[in-house]
């Protein structure tokens, strides 16, 4: 616990000169803004006949369409979240392609959009402005525009809710003021709980940081959490600057509990669980971690039981992630607020 004590203490001032924690601790704050902007928006009637959605992104906005992916996953919608330059074959007039870019200028996301425009699908645009605006202004196609200064993965209460505020005008999920005061009002009881300002012995974030300090997390989740067992492995690797790994039930029976034997001393296993999960996922996930414990294996089991609903809960996650991932950088004594060798690589694109 030596190393928790530090925290309450720490010059973030040194360590974090981009306010990365103000802008976590911002998170319910940026919902409610978020939705009241999501109102001011529209869409074409027609968009409703579109029989099938793409959602296209990159980092932290791209975490935004896997994470409302696995909400609508046991709906009968055909809907994908990618990551890509092109395009599936399957996009045509009868898609709506919803391009989800911070800096509306990530290249994957504009060759796709272009690609899109080009099949003939319906486009709708969510960025703060860059190409991707100017693109859609051209296809004169919807923008759902935000302005909140920020590294792209501290936006993503704008990028989700934005993204999820669409779905929610066709009618695939629900979105309304009620929902959003209940969603609202847990993640600001989960930060209550686990701001900086807590003690570390009391702060069940920090608490999880420093048992994964040193070692490599391994995030477990069904599909309809992938998205938020993807956002928790970039926030880690992102703001912590940590090694991380995700892996889906029951997929990851079938293999990977095998590699856990070697060399086991390097891992600690975090398992997302649903409130509302498959029951045959549930009964893997207490074998899995009966199995875990025999070897010696460290896991933690996260699951809000607190969750009203999906949405709630996927929030809630995503909150938790963030705080954990925090805390983990500053005891890695690691700026979250940088992606020193992400922009290295951007620069020798250009």
């Amino acid at each position: 616990m030596g190393n928790m004590e530090l925290l309450e203490d720490i010059d973030l001032k040194k360590v974090d000169p981009k306010s990365m924690g103000r802008h976590i601790e911002n998170f319910p704050s940026l919902f409610e803004d978020a939705f009241k902007l999501s109102e001011m928006y529209s869409l074409p009637s027609y968009y409703i006949k579109a029989k099938k959605i793409l959602m296209v992104g990159m980092g932290g906005s791209g975490q935004a369409g896997d994470i409302a992916k696995g909400l609508l996953f046991e709906t009968d919608l055909i809907i994908d979240s990618i990551h890509n330059y092109s395009l599936p074959g399957w996009v045509d007039e009868d898609t709506l392609v919803i391009a989800n870019s911070y800096s509306g200028n990530t290249e994957e996301v504009l060759s796709a959009f272009i690609s899109a425009y080009q099949k003939g699908a319906k486009l709708i645009a969510i960025t703060t402005g860059g190409k991707l605006k100017i693109l859609a202004q051209k296809y004169r196609a919807p923008i759902f525009t935000f302005d909140y200064e920020s590294e792209p993965r501290a936006a993503f209460p704008y990028l989700f809710t934005l993204l999820i505020s669409v779905l929610a005008k066709l009618g695939y999920v629900n979105l309304t003021q009620k929902n959003v005061d209940v969603s609202s009002a847990a993640l600001s009881q989960l930060l209550k709980k686990n701001s900086l300002s807590v003690s570390s012995f009391q702060n069940p974030a920090k608490i999880l940081a420093q048992k994964i300090h040193g070692r490599i997390p391994v995030i477990y989740s069904s599909e309809k959490l992938a998205g938020v067992a993807s956002r928790l492995k970039a926030a880690f690797n992102e703001n912590s600057k940590n090694f991380a790994f995700s892996e889906e039930f029951p997929e990851l029976n079938h293999k990977s509990l095998e590699g856990l034997l070697n060399p086991k001393n390097m891992i600690y296993v975090l398992s997302l669980e649903s409130i509302d999960e498959f029951e045959r996922n549930i009964l893997r996930q207490n074998i899995t971690s009966e199995i875990l414990a025999k070897n010696k294996i460290p896991l933690e089991r996260i699951k809000f039981i607190q969750a009203k609903d999906p949405l709630t809960e996927v929030l809630l996650m995503v909150l938790f992630g963030d705080l954990v991932s925090y805390y983990l950088a500053l005891l890695n004594k690691a700026n979250p607020g940088i992606n020193d060798l992400v922009d290295y690589l951007k620069s020798r694109l250009i």
